[in-house]
């Protein structure tokens, strides 16, 4: 049985959308989830619920929250016994194979680090997304955790990507595009220039540069980027899709006729909503770390929540921390085997 750690006190609407998360996710899928928080408080919510499945739930008490305006680093020396401490504790003596959070990122993404620490050979841990497209969803990383990188950082995080697709989105064989301002080679800055080299060397299914405007037909799997931009284009996606609602909603206010015609489209909207909500495809995974934590937005709601468990379930299921190890591992005897033939 897998057991999955959530974080009850994290996100904007704790603990309320977290307990229910894990109920829900509980009924679909064969975990056990360690809900961390207060426990007085914890209990008496879950009282009320008369759904609440006793076998597949339990708590783990934390005395201290990590608010969503605390710094990162003094929370992490400061509030040792946070629900964000104590869940990834969990993961680290093995009482749990994931940790989820919908609380402070950069608190989550510290903690993540220094208890569960880095994957052999990764320099920088990367937060890495499922966006949605036209065709099918892809992964992009890094969406903020590295605002600044190296070429062998962007290379290590396609590694991680591809693994990742293949692990996670059952692509047998991910295409791999690095995000640039133009498709030929010798566009971007210095940066993407020596990614673009370091990855045409790789045995991944490399195919180029790829522009922000064909991000969203979906003709690759993996979109590799620096935190800086992957970042703004996540809050940029997501503030499209809220436009759009807000619009329609506006102009159903305005005439009877916009009224009939919105109720007619209204399945159209809800698959519209299904396919590039967010709350659909629950959390963002952070790679590179030693075990499996996923960050959930902190405006999540029950449906995040319970698709982000849902992701970690099929991250342990999957053995997706080894497959990342592994791709790691063959790729560095690759180039060792590449620098030698040239060498020769």
């Amino acid at each position: 049985m897998i057991t999955i750690a959530l974080d009850a006190m994290g996100g904007d609407f704790f603990p309320n959308v977290n307990i229910d998360g894990a109920i829900s996710a509980t009924k679909k899928f064969p975990i056990k989830i360690i809900l961390v928080g207060n426990k007085q408080q914890l209990e008496k919510e879950i009282k009320k619920r008369s759904n609440f499945p006793k076998e597949a739930i339990i708590i783990e008490h934390s005395e201290d929250i990590i608010e969503m305006t605390d710094s990162p680093s003094k929370a992490f020396r400061k509030k040792k016994n946070s629900s964000i401490h104590v869940g990834l504790e969990l993961v680290k003596t093995k009482k749990a194979q994931a940790f989820v959070s919908a609380g402070n990122t950069g608190a989550v993404l510290t903690a993540s680090t220094f208890i569960l620490g880095r994957i052999e050979g990764v320099d920088r841990p990367v937060l890495s997304a499922v966006i949605p497209s036209e065709k099918k969803p892809f992964v992009m990383l890094d969406m903020g955790s590295n605002v600044d990188c190296k070429p062998t950082q962007l290379l290590q995080f396609a590694i991680m990507g591809h693994a990742f697709s293949k692990s996670i989105m059952g692509i047998e064989n991910p295409k791999v595009g690095l995000l640039n301002i133009g498709e030929e080679k010798e566009k971007g800055n210095i940066t993407t220039q020596q990614t673009h080299d370091l990855l045409e060397e790789t045995n991944l299914n490399f195919i180029g540069n790829i522009e922000g405007k064909e991000l969203i037909k979906g003709h690759t799997d993996v979109v590799v980027c620096d935190g800086f931009v992957g970042n703004n284009m996540l809050k940029f996606g997501e503030g499209i899709v809220k436009m759009f609602k807000t619009f329609f909603s506006e102009e159903s206010k305005k005439s009877l006729l916009s009224l009939i015609a919105l109720l007619l489209l209204k399945p159209t909207f809800k698959r519209f909503k299904k396919k590039f909500d967010y709350d659909e495809y629950g959390g963002a995974h952070f790679l590179g770390v030693n075990g499996i934590s996923i960050i959930a937005h902190g405006s999540a709601s029950e449906t995040a929540i319970q698709n982000a468990i849902k992701m970690a379930y099929q991250s342990v299921k999957t053995n997706m921390v080894d497959t990342i190890k592994q791709a790691l591992k063959q790729s560095e005897l690759h180039t060792i085997s590449e620098v030698s033939k040239n060498g020769s």
